[in-house]
């Protein structure tokens, strides 16, 4: 089984451009220290987002949910809309199903870890 890294590269050069952009549109210039700030903002923001999405991909809110769902459920009056708010809402696992968070967790990654060798050069040098 081999994996295509296309979709991690694209991902990775589409994320470093909009760090580049946004932190010359914010900042007004690009250096070094703009790049890392911004770079650590962004591949900050995807690493969370990637990681709630593995979080809630393998059923940690669906126990919640089904416990919300449980509760609204018996407060309604009518009984046929008590069984249809139960059975036919979906979990969140099965939401997010369709979201591939390979390329976005690894070009998030790809690009804290460019963050991190240019931290070290701005303060080594």
């Amino acid at each position: 089984m081999k994996k295509s890294y296309k979709p991690t590269l694209i991902f990775f050069f589409i994320l470093t451009l909009t760090t580049i952009l946004f932190g010359f549109l914010y900042y007004g210039t690009f250096n070094l220290l703009v790049f890392i700030n911004t770079s650590f903002f962004f591949s900050g923001l995807f690493l969370s987002l990637s990681l709630l999405i593995l979080v809630t991909k393998n059923g940690f809110f669906d126990g919640i949910t089904f416990g919300f769902r449980k509760i609204i459920a018996s407060r309604q009056m009518d009984k046929d809309l008590e069984n249809d708010i139960r059975n036919e809402m979906r979990p969140p696992s099965e939401l997010v199903d369709p979201i591939s968070l390979f390329p976005m967790f690894t070009g998030s990654f790809l690009l804290f870890l460019c963050m991190i060798f240019s931290l070290f050069g701005y303060y080594y040098s």
